[in-house]
């Protein structure tokens, strides 16, 4: 198959740079009984062949029905849209008119079929009339039935929760998947935190039934400013396309029975419901949608851009309009929220989809039951720059539970080439600046902060390092890589000693205890004396930044970056070792690596050594 030629910067479209696809494409679906037409929108007359118009966007295609129910249609009437790039990627098949019982890998918004697992499943070979052969009675067995012979299961790609069957918007819900109310309980009240203006995200904080008794409650996000909206359990939900106005019908009409009238009609533009749903592995379970509206001006006029919300109206969510059908009609507060809704011609509701944020739905895509294991470890991190700052990072997405960051330095903006903080943190304790980064996006984390140099803390911080299950050392400085040595050794506290070379040319991974019994200080006898292989430097990328004796190296985040993962790499390693072994580094005592080599720039590559105890070590003969 030749590639297509490009007329300018425009791709020829596919049936003219691949005319024998088409030919194939034509061939095939006549051979199967099927019929087709260019979609009604397509008007393009090149690329015709044997006087039949070419696809250009798509084909209306009558398919004969591979397994008819009763009340099914002998032939199933499919819009089939060609992506330009095809035959590389798939074509769209969509089904317009639903099948009764079909449920699942049919979206009920738009009609498209999920026919493949994915994209990748793809060969450019496959033709439309394979691909409906093969794939569509699978399509329909799973999904008309449960799924229980292996053809079937092999179809099951994954949940297909409520919100696929409405058009959400931007933004969300974030729940805890463990703030569920007791089933039984109709409705009530929630409060809801604010977290994100643009798109608009809210926290779930607490659920109260309709008396206000406590039901469930989040410790994410409780400490922020909330507000209630009423919420109810919706049960019955209809198969197929769900209409967010008739959610909303359906919610206000089961709440007026379950909340007092006084309490829920003030709150009339939001509300949140509990629907049935599934959850990854096809459990049965609950998932909440909030639903928001805005009646517009009883004038009839459009409210303008930016105009504040009517009195006695939440400016807590951004909603769409609410139009009487009549502008002059009256509204009284006794009015019944159904009898509002019927009396108006178009009830616009907003739906927001919500997010699991638990503690095991951030863990979920973590290997093993790793997220567990680390949910009761605590880490310090000694130094929050462009080694631990990541490091940091990367430990609290993968789960540690407790993480103490210790760095005196302020953030400076013209760093952000490889530091984790934003230009905004500029003059914010780093530290600080980090654990804001971390917490959006691991809100379980504990973290605490010391805004002292580590020398310069009147020792406060040894007792909270000799506590940790691990210490990384990332300061990139030697006083206190030898401090941290010296003491964890003595209460048997793993650590690991981070740091990079001038220019981000490589770097290097102390960890200690090592299995060869040698320590940081070994580690340097070694390393002078050339026995212990070293990552190679720039020798003229140093910076001394203005009114700072101190100096510092270039180097950028994607190459000082391979030193900190593999840090974590080790962390994690180290931390989910077996409790009644010694915690070692199972990639080696000395980890080096080299980003550059006598000709140059190479892939990263690492080395690894055994740390042995030097004879001339000064520690070594002490104990």
């Amino acid at each position: 198959m030749s590639a297509p030629v490009a007329a300018g910067a425009a791709l020829t479209p596919w049936w003219i740079a691949y005319p024998q696809v088409w030919e194939l494409e034509r061939k095939e679906l006549a051979a199967a009984g099927a019929t087709w037409t260019p979609l009604a929108f397509d008007h393009v007359a090149a690329g015709r062949s044997d006087g039949v118009a070419a696809p250009s966007r798509g084909l209306m295609v009558s398919w004969p029905h591979p397994a008819p129910q009763p009340g099914d249609p002998d032939r199933l009437e499919l819009s089939v849209h060609y992506p330009a790039q095809f035959p590389w990627w798939p074509p769209t098949v969509l089904l317009r008119e639903p099948l009764a019982g079909l449920h699942r890998h049919r979206d009920p918004i738009m009609g498209t079929l999920c026919l493949l697992g994915g994209e990748q499943e793809w060969l450019p070979s496959t033709t439309l009339a394979a691909l409906l052969t093969t794939q569509l009675p699978l399509l329909l067995a799973a999904g008309r039935t449960s799924g229980a012979d292996p053809a079937t299961l092999a179809l099951e790609t994954g949940a297909e929760p409520v919100w696929t069957r409405l058009m959400p918007a931007r933004g969300g819900l974030l729940a805890d998947s463990g703030c569920l109310p007791p089933a039984g309980v109709p409705g009530g009240l929630a409060a809801l935190a604010v977290i994100g203006a643009l798109p608009p995200v809210h926290a779930l904080v607490q659920l109260l039934d309709g008396d206000g008794e406590l039901l469930a409650a989040s410790d994410l996000y409780a400490g922020l400013e909330s507000v209630q909206i009423p919420w109810v359990r919706l049960t019955d939900l209809p198969p197929g396309r769900l209409i967010a106005a008739d959610l909303w019908r359906r919610g206000w009409a089961q709440l007026a029975a379950t909340v007092p009238t006084a309490t829920y009609l003030p709150r009339l533009q939001a509300l949140l419901v509990l629907v049935p749903s599934e959850a990854g592995d096809r459990r049965a379970w609950e998932e909440y949608l909030l639903l928001t509206l805005r009646a517009a001006a009883r004038t009839g006029e459009r409210p303008a851009a930016g105009d504040p919300p009517p009195p006695g109206q939440l400016p807590l969510f951004p909603v769409t309009e609410l139009w009487p059908a009549d502008p002059n009609a009256a509204e009284t507060a006794d009015t019944a929220p159904t009898e509002q809704a019927s009396a108006r011609a178009r009830l616009r509701v907003t739906v927001h989809r919500s997010h699991a944020i638990g503690r095991d739905d951030l863990a979920a895509r973590l290997p093993g039951n790793t997220g567990q294991q680390l949910s009761g470890a605590t880490v310090t991190v000694v130094g929050v720059g462009a080694v631990g700052g990541p490091i940091a990072l990367e430990l609290a997405r993968a789960g540690v539970g407790i993480i103490h960051l210790v760095d005196g330095d302020r953030h400076e903006a013209a760093t952000g080439s490889r530091q984790i903080p934003a230009v905004a943190d500029a003059g914010e304790y780093k530290a600080l600046a980090v654990a804001r980064r971390i917490l959006e996006h691991n809100p379980h984390v504990e973290l605490t902060c010391g805004f002292r140099h580590l020398g310069r803390d009147d020792g406060q911080e040894l007792p909270r390092l000799t506590g940790s299950d691990l210490v990384v050392d990332a300061a990139a400085n030697p006083t206190v890589s030898r401090f941290l040595a010296a003491h964890l050794r003595r209460t048997g506290t793993p650590l690991l000693i981070a740091s990079a070379t001038a220019g981000g040319w490589g770097g290097a991974i102390v960890a200690q205890p090592a299995a060869g019994g040698g320590c940081w200080e070994c580690a340097q006898l070694h390393r002078a004396e050339r026995t212990l292989p070293w990552p190679p430097a720039e020798d003229g990328a140093w910076l001394t930044p203005v009114g700072c004796s101190e100096a510092t190296f270039v180097g950028g985040a994607f190459d000082l970056g391979e030193v900190a993962l593999q840090a974590v790499r080790t962390g994690l390693a180290i931390l989910t070792a077996p409790a009644d072994t010694v915690r070692r580094s199972p990639y080696g005592d000395v980890q080096v690596l080299s980003l550059r080599g006598r000709r140059g720039p190479q892939q990263p590559r690492w080395q690894s050594r055994r740390l042995t105890v030097h004879p001339d070590c000064a520690l070594h003969a002490l104990r």
